[in-house]
């Protein structure tokens, strides 16, 4: 993933920072806004590295996100659960995780955002976009979709993302219980 130069709030400093991503529109955008893009790609870019990404890009969660994954027809609401989830992928993906082409609204409140990446060690590859919609005053993130093919790699994700987020998601909910 391409990294941000450090981030000013004048519109001509930000323009070249969501370039530099690789990032069409976002003309208008509010600082809010950039600062939630470039903590999306750092963030992303620290779990697909193994690092924790949670300090980078949880504060740009909404504690009411919804996210729709491929994967499930329910939707997730929560922005911790939102975060969990980005985690697991983010080891189901790997470093095989790339970006290719981004598109912003104007106000840099809706992005859309191509992605390419390996299903773990199952040979199976995938191919989709995130439909990310961002709180228009805070800049965080609200909801979060993403859509996905072919079937096979959706199946393929599916799969591990069942082996893998049981586990955390009772972890999740027992600290949240405990108010922890």
């Amino acid at each position: 993933m391409r990294r941000l130069r450090s981030l000013s709030t004048a519109t001509a400093d930000i323009l070249p920072s969501l370039a530099e991503l690789g990032a069409l529109g976002g003309d208008r955008a509010a600082a809010p806004a950039v600062a939630t893009f470039r903590a999306w790609h750092n963030g992303l870019d620290a779990a697909f590295r193994g690092a924790d990404p949670k300090p980078l890009l949880r504060p740009h969660l909404h504690d009411k996100c919804v996210f729709k994954p491929p994967t499930y027809f329910q939707t997730w609401t929560g922005g911790d659960e939102t975060m969990m989830l980005l985690e697991t992928v983010g080891e189901v993906f790997g470093s095989s995780f790339r970006y290719e082409r981004q598109w912003l609204s104007p106000d840099g409140n809706h992005w859309c955002l191509e992605f390419k990446a390996d299903i773990a060690d199952s040979g199976k590859r995938i191919d989709g976009v995130d439909l990310v919609r961002l709180d228009e005053v805070t800049g965080q993130i609200t909801e979060l979709a993403v859509l996905a093919r072919p079937p096979n790699g959706v199946a393929a994700l599916k799969s591990e993302m069942m082996r893998r987020v049981p586990p955390r998601l009772a972890a999740l909910k027992a600290r949240q219980l405990l108010g922890l």
